[in-house]
């Protein structure tokens, strides 16, 4: 055997405790425990070049065995905010602090479920559009991504496609929610292998036509604004669905902008998301942007697996601006076919003033199914959480509807504990029997 030569040793010696510096370093800003189960790029099959990146984490407190654990998708709105989004900052095991590190989240949604985040639309986060015009710029294409990079995923992992399967998500994903599920239940009819067994969407835009009225009466119920206020605001919301209903989607967009701009300018709210804050969620202008230093460290890229060389934003401007004829277009039709088939669950924070619950009960009135009236005459009672009074349930047949309380728009980061009870319960199929005046 070849004699190694003592400079030889000494070069070797410093390359491995440099490596072991690095890897030190690379744990300390993302330790081992806290590393998804599996995170990557998921490929768009129709769409030569796109990838969707998703992190995958598997339940930490299994109550069933894999085939039958649940999976619960989670769909981040915008348009064109990153999964991520909710991972680390909302629902996920983990979440990035002001010290820039990972901490347990206390209840997060995985506990007995599978959870998965993706980037989506493509051109989302760190997911790839391999140009502008690959970017989804309607409900139809969004879905028909979605499914594509469920395909993929349950590629990686045939033996999930045994396990129950709901799509859920927040604010825009209003519109993704029932238009993944609604394309999933096509594709079942027609001999499709992908199971959906329900949908649940937190503080969603659903049906702008409708929801862009409430702001006014809102307001003005909490005392933010007053009565010339309010017939000013109303005039500015019936200019959007004026717009609407003469199909001049980008008018209708801005004049929606507009009203919301109005109304934040007038009451000096800090954020139209939750009524009660001094300062905006997450925010870059006010120095509690925590997420977007972290995920841009080359360190966590590595630990996600995602392109080391790609800088993260938390919403895609090049998502939006393609998304813009879709703002104001409904989702409410898709909405009605699935509640035929699967449990739907709309939930919204208290102080939400953007997408909160009058915005969401007004449009759940116009729904077109057959069980509403009953839905509407059912009780709604005072749901507990180990006797915390956690917020109020209705349902009847497929639909649920909660309002939790002491939350805004970002319900599981308001509320970690009562978002985790209430999902964990209606997945179980309990959370209505739970609820009792």
């Amino acid at each position: 055997m070849k004699k190694i030569s003592r400079t030889a040793l000494s070069t070797v010696a410093l390359l491995i405790a440099a490596l072991v510096t690095i890897t030190n370093a690379a744990e300390h800003v993302f330790p081992k425990e806290a590393l998804p189960t599996a995170s990557g790029y998921l490929r768009i099959k129709e769409k030569p070049g796109a990838l969707m990146f998703y992190t995958y984490y598997e339940a930490i407190e299994p109550a069933l065995q894999l085939s039958e654990r649940p999976i619960v998708l989670w769909l981040q709105g915008g348009p064109g905010c990153s999964g991520l989004l909710g991972n680390l900052y909302e629902l996920g095991p983990w979440r990035v602090a002001q010290d820039l590190r990972l901490h347990k989240n206390s209840a997060p949604w995985n506990r007995i479920f599978g959870l998965l985040f993706l980037d989506n639309p493509i051109g989302s986060g760190f997911s790839v559009a391999p140009t502008d015009q690959d970017i989804p710029s309607n409900q139809e294409e969004i879905a028909k991504d979605l499914y594509s990079a469920l395909q993929a995923f349950y590629h990686l992992n045939p033996l999930f496609k045994s396990r129950p399967f709901f799509v859920t998500g927040e604010s825009y994903a209003g519109k993704y929610v029932p238009s993944l599920a609604y394309y999933m239940l096509q594709k079942v009819e027609k001999g499709g292998s992908l199971r959906i067994d329900g949908a649940a969407i937190g503080n969603g835009l659903t049906h702008p036509v409708v929801q862009v009225q409430s702001h006014a009466s809102v307001a003005y119920a909490v005392g933010l604004i007053d009565y010339q206020q309010k017939l000013y605001l109303e005039s500015l919301q019936q200019e959007a669905v004026t717009l609407t209903t003469q199909h001049k989607w980008n008018d209708a967009r801005i004049a929606r902008n507009r009203a919301l701009r109005w109304l934040g300018n007038t009451t000096a709210l800090a954020s139209l998301y939750d009524i009660r804050r001094t300062i905006p969620y997450n925010s870059f202008d006010n120095g509690t942007d925590y997420l977007g230093l972290f995920v841009n460290q080359r360190a966590v890229k590595e630990a996600l697996n995602a392109n080391p060389n790609v800088t993260w934003v938390d919403c895609s401007d090049a998502v939006d601006v393609r998304m813009r004829e879709d703002i104001m277009k409904s989702t409410k039709c898709m909405v009605e076919s699935i509640l035929l088939k699967i449990p739907v669950l709309l939930y919204q924070g208290q102080f939400d003033l953007r997408d909160g619950v009058v915005s969401t009960e007004d449009w759940m009135r116009t729904l077109l199914w057959n069980d509403l009236a009953d839905f509407w005459r059912a009780e709604r009672k005072v749901w507990r959480v180990s006797n915390v009074q956690a917020g109020y349930v209705r349902s009847y047949s497929n639909l649920t509807h909660v309002v939790v309380a002491r939350a805004g728009h970002f319900v599981p980061t308001d509320q970690n504990l009562h978002s985790q009870a209430m999902i964990e319960s209606w997945v179980a199929k309990s959370l209505a029997t739970s609820a009792v005046n």
